[in-house]
């Protein structure tokens, strides 16, 4: 292949930028990233936390001495703020005119030909992660009042996400997706990163350096972790230990309990403090010297994904007897690794029955609790906070934008202006409330109502600003979580794994529960879910009920006597929506979307179902 003239090989290129930006590694995906800007394709760079992303985006754009502008995603950035805004007095003085007008970072990159690099795209709402599409695909935008953007050459975007981020994000849309090319980094490997920290920090002491990187990365696969730390927090225990003194392992150790704790983040059904998992990782993976000057040190665990059977389990456990024993109940030896905690939760009900040794079913349970919450987070897919928009009088310590066309109406015949006369416009977390009713007859099973449920409850803990209960009904309805209870995720899918699916099926009684949970919530937004197929045999017709809701979605799982004309019947009334699911697998998805709705309808246009 022929190099255009001017150009230089992607290799000499890729040794260049580390030298002169000092990147150790990343040889693979640096190649990568200069075949994308050289050849003017849009980059998406994804991985976790700590990887190094915006440091290999800044590199590549300044090497190629191309105009930097910098944008950080957030919930709350505006359309306004990316793409410019005019200023009220200049609009009262000279009219809507390019003078007017302050050019938001996009509109500044087309102008200039330069790289708009957008860090964590993904916590962008998703008006704003449109006004891409056109720059993007045409390079232009259309600028109210002012007319066309168009870009000149050299204008790209690269974007930065975090595909394992639990808040604040959502799913890029296929669109937009579609004008990326996607390059994924992930942690790199031990010696890369002794390199990292001995370069970043200047500390020559190597048997110090490769202590702290075993341990920080011994946090990446911790059953008790679900977010481990990256090659920073080894640089800041490192530095820390340093300063303290000679004693490597107390040193360590301190320097640890300093630089670690805001660095992970513990499942929620750990009993144990992140100081005492701190310990212990101390103790195992942190390297001493002994009497004979050797240095010892247990090399942390294979790193896993999160929801297999290896991430939340050890040998020590009692994970290999229960397999033994299980061979009898379910055919474990044909299930491939990374199924056999989700086959599991399918069977927890039977395994329960037959399983002889009782005291390995709570390993079997915990087992199946991981399996489903892991499953849940598949299916689900990003999400994104609620927000809502408001507009409020300019006061101090009031952040937003200026909306500028109801800024220009107070301030019009006025002689003396107030800062109270501008208005504000801004995004805040929007508080709502959800109560999920669960079919617990005879027709459902345990690991289908811990799936509805561990959906619920890993939404809610990601957007944060959602109260939910949940309510079982068979002939009677039980409220397993209030509305105002803080209960652990883990807990709950626990306890609803237990539930034997049985007897009759009062709708009636689930619905009236329901309400008076949403009744005890406070949030402006509220919303009941029930999950049924709709044949109820106790209680009366809950039609009348369902009126009742400011907002009622009925969920069916078709069955052979499935009633869809009464839950047809009781979203109608509830003012809300119908949706039937061939299986549980489809649920999870469609609570989010609900939930998106309410986000949808703050700023008053229709959430995505209800626009298709």
């Amino acid at each position: 292949m022929n190099i255009p003239a001017g150009e230089k090989p992607l290799t000499e290129d890729v040794r260049e930028i580390q030298n002169k930006f000092g990147i150790i590694g990343r040889e693979n995906e640096l190649r990568k990233a200069l075949a994308a800007v050289r050849s003017s394709k849009h980059l998406l760079i994804e991985g976790p936390v700590g990887v190094g992303k915006t440091v290999l985006a800044e590199a590549v754009a300044k090497y190629l001495r191309r105009p930097f502008y910098r944008v950080d995603g957030d919930e709350r950035y505006t359309e306004q703020k990316l793409t410019g805004w005019f200023d009220p007095p200049l609009v009262i003085k000279n009219g809507y005119s390019k003078d007017a007008f302050l050019p938001g970072p996009i509109t500044l990159a087309m102008e200039n030909g330069a790289v708009l690099f957008i860090n964590e795209l993904n916590r962008m709402p998703e008006g704003v992660q449109n006004v891409l599409l056109p720059a993007m695909d045409e390079g232009k935008i259309d600028v109210p009042k002012i007319g066309t953007i168009t870009a000149r050459n050299g204008f790209l975007v690269l974007s930065t996400q975090n595909p394992r981020e639990f808040i604040a994000t959502s799913l890029l849309s296929e669109a937009l997706r579609d004008r990326f090319e996607l390059l994924t980094l992930d942690y790199q490997n031990e010696n890369d990163e002794v390199a990292i920290v001995q370069t970043r920090t200047g500390i020559s002491d190597l048997q110090l350096i490769g202590s702290v990187v075993k341990l920080v990365r011994a946090t990446r696969g911790h059953p008790d972790i679900r977010r481990g730390a990256s090659v920073r927090a080894a640089m800041s225990t490192c530095v820390l230990a340093f300063q303290m003194g000679p004693d490597g392992r107390t040193s360590i150790r301190e320097a640890a309990h300093m630089a670690l704790p805001t660095r992970i983040e513990l499942n929620e059904e750990t009993r144990k403090t992140v100081h005492e998992i701190i310990d212990e990782l101390v103790e195992e993976y942190s390297a001493y010297k002994s009497d004979a000057g050797k240095i010892f040190s247990r090399e942390p665990p294979e790193q896993t994904p999160s929801g297999t059977l290896a991430a939340g389990t050890h040998a020590s456990d009692g994970t290999v007897n229960l397999l033994e024993t299980l061979g009898d109940i379910v055919d474990v030896k044909t299930i491939p690794r990374d199924e056999m905690g989700w086959n599991i939760a399918q069977h927890y009900s039977q395994i329960k029955r037959q399983l002889k040794d009782k005291t390995l079913l709570p390993i079997a349970k915990k087992i199946a609790v991981k399996a489903i919450i892991y499953r849940t987070l598949q299916l689900l897919g990003p999400t994104r906070r609620l927000m809502e928009q408001v507009r409020e009088p300019y006061a101090p310590g009031r952040t937003g934008e200026i909306d500028v066309e109801m800024t220009t109406e107070e301030l019009l015949g006025k002689r003396d202006i107030d800062a109270s006369d501008l208005i504000i416009e801004s995004k805040v977390p929007k508080k709502a409330a959800c109560v999920l009713m669960l079919d617990a007859s005879l027709s459902m099973s345990g690991d289908k109502l811990a799936l509805a449920t561990a959906s619920l409850g890993a939404l809610a803990y990601k957007l944060k600003s959602v109260d939910y209960s949940v309510v079982v009904f068979d002939n009677i309805a039980r409220v397993m979580k209030q509305v105002d209870q803080k209960v652990a995720v883990e807990s709950l899918v626990g306890d609803l794994l237990d539930i034997h699916a049985m007897g009759l099926t009062n709708v009636e009684d689930s619905l009236k529960k329901g309400i008076q949970q949403l009744n005890h919530s406070t949030a402006k937004d509220k919303v009941g879910i029930i999950i049924t197929d709709g044949n109820y045999t106790a209680g009366k017709d809950p039609t009348h009920i369902a009126a009742q809701y400011p907002k009622l979605f009925v969920i069916m799982i078709k069955s052979h006597d499935s009633r869809p004309e009464l839950c047809e019947r009781m979203a109608a009334l509830g003012k809300g929506r119908f949706v039937a699911v061939d299986t549980f697998d489809e649920v999870p998805r469609v609570l989010r979307n609900i939930l998106r709705d309410l986000a949808y309808r703050s700023y008053g246009r229709p959430g995505p179902q209800e626009a298709s």
